[in-house]
């Protein structure tokens, strides 16, 4: 592919050298380059002449449904870009026509292998994906480019067809993966969305999350697993209620004040801690991003909401231990008797 030319340079190409050939003069009155009949008869002159070349088709995506959505004047106008862009992109040798309603094509004499015409197709594309709908009131579009190198014996009507032919594979395989994405698309995005509204939680106000034991247990192993990877520290805390000589309460006197309590802990603990009402009067806390030094604060604060003058001599009594990464394998019995992991 040549150089990109710019101002006078730039308007003498596309089949148009000093001396006349078959066709010339004949332009496309939309975008200034040559007209389809023109250009085939210069095209097929230098094929014959020369034995070599390639020829690029270039359509441009979406112009129909441009033209409905924003106009003919916006058709118009991406033809017009397209013409102007390719113009720039080709030398004085090549061949540039407006074939078609939404194509062009470019007849390259030089071009002779595989992998200079690939290059080519790439460079064409990739200049239009990097312009697509930058500028003011730019339009956005692509345009899809493929390629037909010429062969011997061929005449202008079998390179023709097979560069058609290409850009009818081309569109087909692209049709094909878009249906493919749109069909994966909607069953699976609608599953998506429906569990992330069954699974999202509405948080009325701030404050810890309370679940039964059984849930709290499985939020615990899950943590308990990902600390491996994270390293992020976690503390479980076990506050007890006892009364002042550290004995159990009365069974009339639980009920009130574990729901008091419970109320106190998951005002005082972040939104991302966990708790649960372990025993008749126990609650069990998991709290994050906390150190046992940490939890002792935390349990000083939830004490000095819970014990008022009109509690008289309950007392809050609190146990806590730092989650360790989860272990492949059983704990055994001794490990636990032994205290491992340690518990104040």
């Amino acid at each position: 592919m040549g150089r990109e030319l710019h101002g006078d340079e730039a308007r003498k190409t596309a089949g148009r050298p000093d001396e006349k050939p078959p066709g010339a003069g004949k332009l496309d009155r939309l975008t200034g380059v040559l007209a389809k009949e023109a250009a085939v008869a210069q095209a097929s002159s230098a094929m014959n002449k020369n034995r070599s070349g390639a020829l690029f088709l270039c359509d441009i995506n979406s112009l129909k449904r441009i033209n409905v959505q924003q106009g003919h004047r916006a058709g118009d106008a991406c033809l017009k870009q397209v013409a102007q862009i390719l113009t720039y992109m080709t030398s004085q040798q090549d061949i540039l026509c407006r074939c078609g309603g939404d194509e062009f094509f470019i007849y390259m004499p030089a071009c002779r292998d595989v992998c200079q015409a690939e290059d080519i197709c790439s460079r064409i594309e990739k200049r239009f994906l990097a312009s697509a709908g930058k500028g003011k009131g730019s339009i956005s579009f692509l345009v899809t480019t493929v390629y037909a190198l010429w062969q011997p014996g061929d005449t202008w009507q079998r390179l023709s067809e097979r560069a058609v032919a290409e850009m009818e594979k081309r569109k087909a395989e692209t049709q094909t993966s878009e249906r493919r994405k749109e069909d994966g698309k909607d069953p699976y995005g609608k599953d998506v969305r429906r569990i992330r509204q069954e699974l999202i939680e509405q948080i009325s106000k701030p404050g810890a999350y309370c679940q039964d034991y059984d849930s709290f247990k499985g939020i615990y192993r899950f943590l308990e697993r990902s600390i491996i990877r994270s390293g992020q520290k976690a503390c479980v805390i076990l506050i007890t209620v006892v009364d002042g000589q550290g004995g159990s309460l009365k069974p009339y006197e639980k009920d009130a004040l574990m729901e008091r309590l419970g109320a106190d802990i998951g005002a005082t603990l972040r939104i991302g801690d966990v708790y649960t009402r372990y025993s008749s009067s126990q609650y069990l806390l998991l709290v994050i991003d906390t150190t046992e030094g940490q939890a002792d604060r935390i349990v000083n604060r939830i004490k000095e909401r819970f014990l008022t003058e009109e509690l008289g001599n309950r007392i809050l009594v609190h146990h806590c231990y730092e989650l360790q990464p989860a272990r492949i394998g059983v704990l055994e019995e001794r490990e636990l008797e032994n205290g491992d992991p340690e518990i104040e």
